[in-house]
């Protein structure tokens, strides 16, 4: 799998680390197919963002660190 380990700070203390597993997003291409002729469309699939752990500093569980870092769209 390929992707790189980073460090969050806890969205909730701000003390904490949150290790994460980011996945940075690639092109992929299509085939579009008309009438007379086909091309290559490119499709950009998004970035993903993997929680690895929790916060150890105030002992938020990673479901509720994963779910603030989605509702401030840190991640």
């Amino acid at each position: 799998m390929r992707g790189q380990y980073e460090e969050l700070s806890c969205p909730f203390c701000d003390k904490g680390k949150i290790t994460c597993l980011f996945i940075r997003g690639g092109y992929s291409f299509k085939k579009a197919m008309a009438a007379h002729t086909s091309k290559n469309i490119p499709v950009k699939s998004s970035d993903t963002w993997l929680i690895q752990t929790g916060c150890s500093f105030c002992g938020k569980s990673k479901e509720q660190v994963e779910k603030k870092l989605k509702e401030t769209e840190i991640i």
